[in-house]
């Protein structure tokens, strides 16, 4: 799987991005036992919407954006496209993911790549 995902585990990051839902921490890099310290079950919903929107882009090109802001947490994230390519037959974008975080002054940043299977369907590349 080619994901880069800095300190965070590559498999948790990549189960949550391909839209496997979690109920713990264990499996889901963008939330922490304390949720001030993560994001929230709300924001990875905004999170995966808004993936959705980069995606379902036609046609998708570098530097394409969304943001998504939560009220009730204080997160809030864009989800930009950085390069598109084609893989095995595939086309396919690297997406990179910004927070920032209402508890921390740290902004955090993950990369992916998502490739457009034959059904039609987003998935990370593996």
């Amino acid at each position: 799987m080619k994901l880069h995902f800095g300190r965070t585990g590559i498999v948790t990051a990549a189960l949550l991005l391909a839209g496997l839902t979690a109920s713990s921490a264990q499996i889901n890099p963008f939330r922490s036992n304390n949720q001030t310290n993560g994001l929230t079950k709300a924001d990875v919903g905004m999170l995966s919407t808004t993936t959705g929107l980069v995606n379902k882009k036609e046609p998708v090109k570098a530097g394409d954006t969304e943001d998504w802001s939560n009220p009730a947490s204080g997160n809030s994230g864009k989800v930009t496209v950085t390069r598109v390519f084609r893989s095995a037959g595939m086309e396919c974008h690297a997406l990179r993911y910004d927070f920032a975080y209402k508890a921390s002054n740290t902004p955090r940043t993950y990369n992916a790549d998502w490739c457009k299977t034959k059904t039609g369907e987003w998935k990370i590349k593996s």
